[in-house]
């Protein structure tokens, strides 16, 4: 059983290892720019309270006389005491920039371009190899076959029966044989979060298909978002007061981030999290017409479809946005070592592929 086992390994490890490589490397830089990059420039990310926190309407006429030409997105509503407003604005060209605000005294404490060229070609190579709808095949597929990788990896482990054996590294080795104790002790290590990476990873990129099949066997029809209904005969609210009413419908949820209007026809939406939801921001939204602050929909996250709380959880899985900086590290580094594991082990294959021929040919 072990032997086809260790041949199919070594098959899917040469055909798909150009292709984890590019992706692990990239997410990995991917996670760092997002999520560590800005909070290691801490004089963007804490401020010192001094007073009363300015409105979010406040931090948006701010928003707008630093930047006219750019569209509000959205509003990230500070968490603690120490937290500046975080907003997140769009030119017309589609570039996307996070901009930081000081909550009591409204000064501008920075700015970070999101889409720079290079995390643009950085990203494209990550979800579809620069290579449109194949290439986002290709990269599904990809972490389909490295969820098989990792299962059959972990069923040829020699430490099953003695852990002493499969957590060995014989360092004074010779460097084939050393490299080998490598690739197990690493992969066995981070097999847990390579499969859970590789299974996020497909069920993102297969998204609709495997909606459209669970919403088919359970009979459920997925719900279109809501719309805003044009009205003249209400004045002009702010978003403090949007705010208060999303907050007085979901009573149990804290408010994390305000989303504008993305056209005329658009809802207000307003992120929850509600208790025992893994991510900081909350799954859970409350949806506000946004001529008359009308309440549209109040969406809980532990109440939704279950395929929809599964893709969520596959989303938070994969991108690593739980448990703060330490878990994010940890992903940086997995994203390293799937790359380093898909090269050690070709070379394992190139070794032992050359070190047979010779043979082959004198016999």
């Amino acid at each position: 059983m072990q032997r086809p086992i260790a041949i199919a390994h070594r098959i899917i490890g040469i055909i798909v290892g150009v292709f984890i490589i590019v992706i692990g490397l990239t997410g990995s830089i991917l996670v760092f720019d997002k999520e560590v990059n800005p909070i290691l420039h801490l004089h963007t990310h804490q401020v010192v309270p001094q007073g009363e926190k300015i409105s979010l309407q406040q931090v948006a006429e701010i928003v707008h006389q630093q930047y006219p030409e750019e569209k509000l997105e959205h509003i990230t509503i500070p968490q603690t005491v120490n937290e500046p407003y975080h907003a997140l604005i769009k030119s017309s060209n589609k570039a996307k920039t996070d901009v930081y605000i000081n909550t009591y005294t409204g000064e501008l404490l920075g700015t970070y371009p999101r889409d720079t060229p290079i995390i643009k070609i950085v990203n494209q190579l990550h979800t579809h190899l620069l290579a449109g709808k194949i290439g986002a095949f290709i990269v599904g597929l990809s972490g389909v076959l490295l969820l098989i990788l990792s299962i059959s990896g972990l069923m040829l482990w020699n430490g099953w029966k003695k852990l002493s054996i499969g957590f060995k590294i014989r360092w004074q080795a010779k460097w084939r044989m050393l490299q080998y104790d490598i690739h197990k002790v690493v992969g066995v290590l981070s097999a847990v979060f390579l499969v859970l990476i590789a299974t996020s990873g497909s069920m993102m990129v297969f998204d609709k298909p495997i909606k459209n099949i669970a919403y088919w066997m359970t009979g459920q029809t997925k719900i279109d978002p809501p719309i805003s209904t044009l009205s003249a005969n209400h004045p002009q609210l702010t978003l403090d007061q949007f705010l208060q009413t999303a907050k007085n419908s979901l009573p149990a949820g804290q408010p994390t981030i305000l989303h504008t209007p993305k056209d005329e026809n658009a809802a207000v939406r307003i992120r929850f999290r509600l208790p025992n939801e893994i991510t900081p921001e909350g799954r859970s939204a409350v949806f506000l017409n946004q001529y008359t602050g009308e309440i549209l929909r109040v969406e809980n996250f532990l109440q939704s479809p279950k395929i929809e709380q599964l893709k969520a959880w596959m989303d938070i899985l994969h991108k690593g946005n739980y448990g703060g900086l330490a878990t994010m590290g940890l992903y940086i580094i997995i994203g390293i070592i799937s790359s380093a594991l898909s090269i050690t082990g070709f070379t394992l294959w190139w070794g032992r592929k050359h070190k047979t021929k010779p043979q082959r040919t004198s016999a």
